[in-house]
């Protein structure tokens, strides 16, 4: 996936769960019955439960795919890491031995 594509995807979810979010507070703090309320709650989950919204489902596929390739990255870095951190140290190992070596010469 393009970089920009990732950038849309991450906004759009963020959208989603913020309309719902504020759907939610707003139902919640509605001034009704709490009888009404939870009525209100059951049916918008019940309207929302019995449709299949290609949407939701392409936004999960899209964010389940955005978390593995994160996984991947931060696992690249880390292997990245620690190759340099050997590196490092391999070269400081050889350059206390060329060190060592120069000092018995001497």
């Amino acid at each position: 996936m393009p970089k920009d594509s990732d950038n849309a995807v991450v906004f759009g979810v963020g959208i989603i769960f913020g309309v719902l979010a504020g759907a939610l507070i707003g139902v919640l703090t509605a001034p009704k019955s709490g009888e009404e309320v939870r009525q209100k709650i059951k049916d918008t989950v019940d309207v929302y439960s019995n449709k299949k919204c290609d949407e939701l489902v392409k936004t999960k596929t899209a964010s389940v795919n955005m978390i593995k390739k994160m996984g991947y990255t931060i696992e690249k870095q880390l292997n990245r890491l620690n190759e340099a951190v050997k590196a490092g140290r391999m070269a400081a190992a050889k350059r206390k031995e060329e060190n060592s070596t120069e000092y018995e010469n001497f």
